[in-house]
């Protein structure tokens, strides 16, 4: 029954001894459990910093321009009436202006109450906040200057005069805290809110509170129902409620495992790693399955030692091999620039060797403590995988063409595969958050933002050569398809210089001389808020100066080209000067977002190629095996890609992972196959067609269980609100189903076609 080759006779001996000591085993596999349990946090982190690396130039660059100018993250109060310019409107925008500031962690906040307004006379120049002294201005005075403002119009006020915004900037918040500043928000809002008046919240702060709710989503409800489908069609397959204890034991135990080591190497949860709780509850099954497949097969006619024996002694070699391809996989995306990814590889992969370990520690354990299995596989099933065995012997050249075409065929879809790195893409179009998101991009300033970053010495930005060349930039940038509005010191010192000049419209321009560009700042900055709008676009010495460019909604793709202009204007522009011009923003940053899409899938998947394909030609310590098992597994990553191009499924944070994780996972079922083949064909008495013919129907059955249960579980994943989520899921799906079929037919066609190059020998 053991065999007597060493290598059997060692694993036999291997097994014998943790028979021996398996309730010690189980016991250090529940302290380890307790260790991890306590170790867990579930802190979530959904800023900037879950996509880029701390060291990473580009994300240095955006924290340095959030520390010099007001930074951190929006809150946007939309405030829309047919009557905005009411006394009571006016009035209730100035006192909610004042409320909240009030809040908590708020660090300023902008809006037509609180901006000034410049306007000069041939006697004086006054420089007073909009909303300062309503009983004394006239309500079409107001009006008038804050729809022909250059600064007002479409950034705080929209064109027709039917919406206004509240700009409340925070630094980056927990979310708790984010929960409680939208609810106190809303509160603030509603007190004392006129009739006809309607509000609601926009900003990155609310893209960040749906990046945590989807967060939680795929850590609480998608896991809850992957459990239900997972027991139930575990139930269907062994018809036994100890046996789905057994199951629901092994996941629960690998959850904790995963989750506490997450924890302990101090990574925080964000949409991307959420996924982790899903992966692992699916993935840990596929080993405990096998082994009670195994399991049963062999009780039958041994008693619960010899069993436990024959079971350790066949199954850990292929789970574990399994077990390291998917691990492999997953770890590759270790690679990836992108932080989240990183984050996830790595957790993953280890938490698929604790799967490992505690379904081959535990899971042999409680069988023994079962009754024994007289009856194994049913009669239906032996037929219908004979069936299936049937087809490739006399079809395999009829499937070897047809697989031929369809590597064409998708070949093809791969070129026409599209990167989007929008972060508002990955959301419903019918959700609250990306409704509202749009009515501001339409009506005021965009959703979009670029920082445009002008460096030189101290006082360099009252040169009205440079201030000059920042006005000249700006009017040019004004100009490119989806730029909505552009901000930058040189509005504030033409508004100053045009009101000394009695508003002369001919006025409004920077001045040639160094002294007055000095004195007109000065001037604005004794007003009573001068100096923070100051501060929103120069530094305290003038040396560094932002240029604020609000862009509309678009593809990513549309925004690469937009950047690339701006940038290539912008060197023009400053051409022969001493300053330095550099880019950021979160428009910028989500772009470098396709370059590292691009980079994380050629560096994951190579990674993952070499490891998984290395470790099965070690493994298998034959090139005829080790081409076997990756051959019918890069066919559905390859025909998967394809269907992303044919279908517009774009390559984002969550599609990048697909063919990495999909090779590990795919190669599971081909090495449990392969592994049965070469046990059967080992026997004298098989050809290579009843050794495929019995590896098909004693091996087809949990193959095709596993396969089940998998893309059931990652079809769970459809229904989440995060799109890169939702793809992910689906995509995996298909490839598992795609690579189920592979393994059935296709496989079985390579051996049929390729027989002359198996022999005993080999």
């Amino acid at each position: 029954m053991y065999g007597t080759n060493p290598f059997e006779m060692t694993m036999n001996k291997l097994a014998q001894i943790l028979y021996r000591i398996r309730y010690l085993c189980a016991v250090l596999i529940l302290m380890i459990t307790a260790v991890f349990g306590l170790s867990m946090n579930m802190d979530l982190d959904n800023t900037i910093s879950a996509w880029f690396a701390e060291d990473d130039p580009v994300y240095v660059n955006y924290h340095n321009f959030r520390d010099t100018f007001e930074g951190g993250r929006y809150l946007i109060v939309a405030i829309e009436s047919e009557d905005l310019f009411s006394a009571e409107v006016l009035s209730y925008i100035r006192d909610k202006t004042r409320e909240l500031k009030d809040i908590d962690l708020a660090k300023r906040v902008h809006s037509l109450a609180n901006s000034n307004r410049v306007k000069g006379t041939e006697e004086e120049i006054l420089i007073t906040p909009l909303l300062d002294d309503l009983d004394n201005t006239g309500l079409d005075e107001i009006r008038d200057y804050a729809l022909n403002d250059e600064i007002f119009r479409d950034y705080l006020v929209s064109a027709d005069g039917r919406l206004c915004s509240v700009v409340i900037v925070f630094d980056d918040l927990k979310p708790k805290q984010i929960v409680a500043v939208i609810d106190e928000t809303e509160e603030i809002l509603e007190r004392g809110k006129p009739q006809g008046v309607h509000t609601f919240l926009s900003g990155g702060i609310m893209i960040n509170h749906e990046f945590n709710r989807v967060t939680e989503q795929n850590e609480t409800i998608l896991p809850l129902l992957g459990v239900i489908l997972v027991l139930t069609m575990t139930y269907i397959l062994f018809r036994s409620i100890p046996k789905n204890i057994i199951v629901i034991s092994v996941i629960a135990m690998s959850l904790c495992w995963t989750l506490g080591f997450y924890s302990l190497l101090g990574f925080t949860y964000n949409a991307v790693s959420g996924l982790i709780i899903p992966l692992i509850l699916i993935l840990s099954i596929a080993n405990t399955v096998h082994i009670i497949e195994y399991f049963d097969e062999v009780s039958k006619d041994n008693n619960a030692r010899l069993s436990y024996i024959a079971t350790i002694q066949y199954i850990t070699i292929p789970c574990f091999i399994t077990s390291m391809t998917t691990a492999f996989g997953l770890f590759s995306l270790s690679a990836s620039p992108i932080t989240a990814v990183q984050h996830f590889g790595i957790t993953s992969a280890a938490g698929i060797m604790f799967a490992f370990i505690i379904s081959i520690t535990i899971v042999p354990l409680l069988l023994t403590l079962l009754p024994s299995q007289k009856k194994v596989h049913h009669r239906y099933w032996g037929h219908g995988l004979a069936g299936v065995f049937h087809i490739n012997e006399k079809h395999y050249r009829t499937i070897l063409v047809i697989t031929a075409a369809c590597i064409l065929f998708f070949g093809y879809g791969v070129t026409r595969v599209v990167i989007e790195t929008n972060e508002l893409e990955w959301f419903p179009k019918d959700g609250e958050m990306y409704i509202n998101s749009m009515i501001l991009d339409h009506e005021l300033a965009g959703v979009g933002a670029l920082e445009l970053i002008v460096e030189g010495e101290e006082d360099v930005l009252k040169d009205p050569d440079i201030l000059g060349r920042i006005d000249r930039l700006s009017r040019e940038i004004r100009k490119l398809p989806g730029v909505k509005k552009v901000i930058s010191l040189a509005d504030y010192v033409k508004a100053v210089n045009r009101a000394l000049n009695a508003n002369e419209p001919g006025a409004y321009e920077v001045p040639e001389s160094r002294d007055l560009i000095a004195q007109e700042i000065l001037l604005f900055s004794f007003s009573q808020s001068g100096t923070e709008e100051l501060e929103r676009v120069v530094n305290m010495d003038y040396s560094k100066g932002r240029i604020a460019i609000k862009i509309k909604y678009s593809s990513s793709h549309i925004t690469r080209a937009l950047i690339s202009k701006v940038e290539e204007t912008a060197r023009q522009t400053f051409s022969g000067t001493d300053v330095d011009i550099s880019l950021t923003g979160g428009s910028y940053l989500f772009s470098m977002l396709d370059k590292y899409i691009v980079e994380s899938q050629i560096k994951t998947f190579s990674l993952a190629f070499g490891l998984v394909i290395g470790i099965l030609f070690i493994v298998f310590r034959s090139v005829r095996y080790g081409l076997l098992c990756i051959l019918p597994n890069l066919l559905p990553i390859t025909m998967i890609i394809g269907i992303m191009g044919w279908i517009g499924i774009n390559l984002n944070v969550g599609t990048v992972m697909i063919a990495s994780v999909a090779l590990g996972i795919c190669a599971d079922d081909t090495i449990h196959l392969i592994s049965r083949f070469r046990k059967e064909f080992a026997d004298k008495s098989h050809t290579i067609h009843s050794a495929l013919r019995k590896s098909t129907i004693f091996v087809g059955r949990a193959l095709i269980f596993t396969s089940l249960i998998s893309v059931g579980g990652f079809s769970i994943v459809w229904i989440s609100d995060f799109q890169p989520s939702k793809d992910f899921g689906l995509l995996l799906s298909l490839t598992l189903l795609i690579a189920l079929i592979c393994d059935l037919f296709f496989l079985p066609a390579c051996m049929i076609a390729a027989k002359k190059y198996f022999t005993k020998r080999n």
